[in-house]
């Protein structure tokens, strides 16, 4: 058996050590751009965060009648679309039609009583004007016969010395006594007819103001009036509301009802899913909050539609979420006395509005997304960044 040479024996040595040396440096090259590529990774993730943990939402409204009554027309079916102002269901008008009338009917009996109470107001004005004469002609017949009766007065009391001395016989004097106090009669009884005149001008003046008060008049507007004129209004509201329309674009959802279904007012039939606006509901991990602000430009991608891409715009980030280690009692917290080896960073939602609309991949509440910030603003007319004060607000046209 041959035994190798010295110089066999070097050049393998040298192999070797190349071998190890070129090792070395594969070694650190893979050390390297793993660390490189970890940092690169880092960076990207932070600077264009990313999350699977977000859904597609949209703003859902309960459709419920603001007056009750039978369904008597259902222009709808479940999932149908429909536009701003069509007719989705319509309650038995009749009842609320014959309040519209009996509603009219008052506003006139309201007006012509408002008209004869002012004419009847008018009528008081001139009787209290007519009692005034008379109460005026009462006094000046008081002041005649007050005058005339201080004569017959003053001249009986000249007569008396005299039929002392039996000037005057005693007929006269009787006669000036038969005067005075006839006089003093007449007086007492223009007293009383004046009297009764100054409490007929006051029984009139409350007469007037009781009426003036029943008519209702405030300055220019009459309350009577404008009290039926309101009721009529509220019936031709529940007459319209009998009539019930889509407040806006959107596709109907839930619809469990038929014709002669009795709604009530307040209790939701079915539920809109606007069309106007979709959002995707994205939960990014507080650590990366800092890199996303609203209106930045953002990129979604739905689980049902693999490879097409929806653009959008951050339009703000939630300002709390619900603790899940921290409970009420009372008025003080509880916290549990536990020792969490792994701390799980909290997660906020973010809402991103979808700009782009495909008829062909149509979006649904509750897709799954996936979402990722892109580190520039969204370039949407009529979108502009949000200041960091007003960062919970984006400018979106709508």
């Amino acid at each position: 058996m041959r035994m190798p040479s010295i110089m066999e024996n070097n050049d393998h040595f040298v192999n070797l050590k190349h071998r190890m040396k070129l090792g070395r440096i594969i070694g650190t090259l893979i050390v390297l751009g793993a660390l490189v590529t970890g940092t690169l990774v880092w960076r990207i993730n932070y600077q264009h965060p990313r999350t699977n943990d977000a859904m597609v939402r949209a703003n859902i409204v309960g459709i419920a009648p603001q007056v009750s009554g039978r369904i008597v027309e259902l222009h709808v079916e479940d999932n149908q679309y429909v536009k701003q102002g069509d007719l989705l269901y319509m309650i038995d008008p009749r009842p609320y039609q014959a309040k519209l009338a009996q509603a009219r009917a008052e506003l006139l009996v309201a007006e012509k009583e408002v008209d004869s109470r002012r004419a009847s107001s008018g009528s008081a004005e001139l009787a209290i004007e007519r009692l005034e004469h008379q109460r005026a002609a009462a006094e000046a017949e008081v002041n005649r016969i007050e005058a005339e009766d201080e004569y017959l007065h003053s001249y009986l009391e000249q007569l008396k010395p005299l039929a002392e001395k039996q000037y005057v016989t005693a007929d006269q004097l009787k006669q000036a006594r038969s005067k005075y106090a006839a006089s003093r009669a007449e007086l007492a009884d223009a007293r009383a007819k004046e009297l009764s005149a100054r409490s007929a001008i006051e029984e009139a003046k409350s007469d007037s103001r009781r009426a003036v008060s029943l008519i209702a008049q405030v300055g220019n507007v009459n309350a009577r009036i404008e009290a039926a004129r309101a009721v009529v209004a509220a019936a031709e509201l529940d007459v319209e509301y009998c009539s019930v329309l889509a407040p806006f674009d959107a596709y109907v959802t839930n619809l469990n009802t038929r014709e002669g279904e009795y709604a009530r007012i307040g209790t939701q039939m079915f539920a809109l899913v606007d069309d106007r606006h979709w959002y995707a509901i994205a939960n990014f991990k507080e650590t990366y909050l800092q890199s996303i602000k609203p209106g930045q430009e953002a990129e979604v991608f739905l689980v049902g539609y693999p490879g097409k891409r929806y653009q959008g715009v951050v339009t703000g980030i939630g300002w709390a979420n619900y603790p899940d280690n921290t409970k009420q009692q009372g008025v003080l917290p509880e916290v549990q006395r536990t020792l969490n080896w792994v701390i799980l960073a909290s997660r906020f939602p973010v809402r991103i509005e979808i700009h782009e609309r495909d008829p062909e991949h149509p979006l649904r509440m509750g897709m799954t997304a996936f979402v990722t910030v892109l580190d520039r603003p969204a370039d949407i007319p009529g979108v502009f960044p949000a200041s960091e004060k007003g960062a919970g607000k984006a400018q979106i046209p709508q």
